[in-house]
């Protein structure tokens, strides 16, 4: 039976929603520290290894504005429950791998069920909580968990795969996502936003399709250069895209609603969400590539060198919600991209024979500040003044440019430092980081100058919002 809508129950709703975000999140860095005992162990080669992440990200990113329209339509609650199921189940076949064969195909059903978990937990949460200070609160611990799982990855990854092997990344989701599905069942209601409506199922195949070969695309490129399989990629994704573009017009019911995109919010949202996000998916793998190629820390020191970050995010990011509520959303994700930006360019100074304390964790300090200032902002910009049934799909359109933005834009900028990069000795490679460093500051500078343009109260409560009780009206 369901839990009543009470205090209590919104409490520990929102605590589930943040739980399974994290896990989501987690999973597209963790593997990362655990591919060398993997390709050890199971014998993958090296051209089939990148495919261990690229797998996940692939599937979890191409499907995530369809699943977020599912949910607006079919229930949310509905396919958020499935995704539980199938992501646990997959990480269970990906615990239990025997072949490298087998654990890409077991990553890629996992990013499925990621697809349909996160869109619909975003559209659970901002339905649940009134627009306002109640729901600025809420997102500002969804973004505590968001940015600090992107961090803690490179921690729990090496710890876990230290002391219990490679495995176990992926068996640790099996009973968290177990007692997510019975905590969903009881504490979660089901509504439908649009109930009689029918998914356009051709639109979703023509978007989905066409984002998977572009994706692969850009993560081939920096290090195969423009070989038959890069083009015919491309060539097969401006097709399908093409494709989704000439039936968006037709349909009576479009997949994505471009009213939507004309928000200011909305739009400054997804923007800055996806800039600075590749930003810092680069600047954390240029730092890890730094601190074990340049300076020669294992795995495990590399991981524990982003502890401060996450402890840092997950201190800060919770208040960020409040800041919104007096002042808007634009001053503090202006301050933190500019502080983002400003621990880029530390870091993109970081010479061949420096080391941890004095070369690389002021950067990472200001990164990880900046961060937790503006991780909430973007979201509660961007869901603010969307009604409740085009939820899902702003979830999803955020989702997207937080997974498909660092695939891209890591892509561009590893092929940036590898162009740099004279010779593969320490001061070679240090040459080549720097520049990436750099390329992340460009980038998240171009974020700051979004958030500079968008109306300044986004976000900001009325007189009459900071007066009115913190739980809500709406079902989940």
């Amino acid at each position: 039976m369901n839990i009543p809508r009470t205090r209590r129950g919104d409490v520990l709703a929102l605590a589930l929603l943040c739980t399974a975000q994290f896990m989501l999140i987690l999973d597209v860095v963790v593997v990362n520290v655990a591919v060398p005992s993997i390709r050890a162990d199971l014998q993958v080669p090296d051209g089939a290894l990148q495919f261990v992440a690229v797998a996940y990200t692939v599937a979890f990113g191409s499907l995530l504005v369809a699943f977020g329209r599912a949910g607006d339509l079919y229930g949310r609650r509905r396919i958020f429950l499935a995704g539980l199921t199938v992501f646990t189940l997959a990480s269970l076949a990906a615990g239990l791998a025997q072949t490298g064969w087998q654990l890409i195909a077991s990553r890629a059903v996992q990013g499925v069920g990621a697809a349909m978990i996160s869109p619909t937990a975003l559209a659970l949460l901002t339905t649940r909580f009134e627009e306002g200070p109640a729901r600025n609160r809420a997102l500002s611990l969804w973004g505590a968990v968001g940015a600090g799982g992107a961090i803690a990855g490179q921690l729990v990854g090496g710890v876990l795969t230290e002391v219990a092997g490679w495995r176990s990344v992926f068996l640790i989701n099996v009973p968290v996502g177990a007692l997510a599905i019975v905590a969903a069942t009881a504490l979660l209601s089901e509504h439908r936003e649009r109930a009689g409506t029918r998914l356009d199922g051709v639109a979703a195949a023509l978007l989905s399709g066409g984002l998977v070969p572009a994706v692969l695309a850009v993560t081939w490129l920096p290090q195969h250069g423009l070989t038959s399989a890069v083009v015919v990629a491309l060539s097969s994704a401006a097709l399908l895209l093409a494709g989704f573009a000439v039936r968006q017009r037709r349909s009576s019911a479009p997949l994505i609603d471009l009213a939507l995109l004309r928000r200011a919010g909305v739009r400054t949202g997804i923007a800055t969400l996806a800039l600075s996000s590749a930003a810092l998916t680069a600047g954390l793998f240029f730092t890890s590539l730094y601190l074990q190629v340049v300076v020669g820390h294992g795995a495990l020191a590399v991981g524990l060198a982003f502890a401060p970050l996450t402890v840092l995010i997950l201190l800060i990011t919770p208040f960020s919600g409040n800041i919104v509520t007096r002042v808007g959303a634009r001053p503090p994700l202006v301050a933190g991209m500019a502080l983002m930006a400003v621990g880029m360019l530390w870091l993109s100074r970081v010479p061949h024979d420096g080391g941890y304390w004095a070369d690389v964790l002021p950067g990472l300090l200001a990164m990880a500040v900046g961060s937790g200032i503006s991780y909430a902002p973007m979201f509660i910009a961007a869901t603010t003044g969307v009604p409740p049934e085009e939820q899902g799909l702003t979830s999803g359109l955020l989702n997207t440019s937080q997974e498909l933005g660092p695939a891209i834009g890591l892509a561009a900028l590893a092929g940036v430092a590898a162009a740099v990069t004279a010779v593969p000795t320490a001061a070679g490679l240090a040459s080549g980081y720097r520049a990436g460093f750099l390329g992340a500051a460009v980038l998240v500078l171009a974020a700051t100058v979004a958030a500079a343009r968008m109306p300044r109260d986004i976000g900001r409560a009325t007189p009459t919002a900071e007066a009115a009780p913190t739980p809500v009206a709406g079902a989940a």
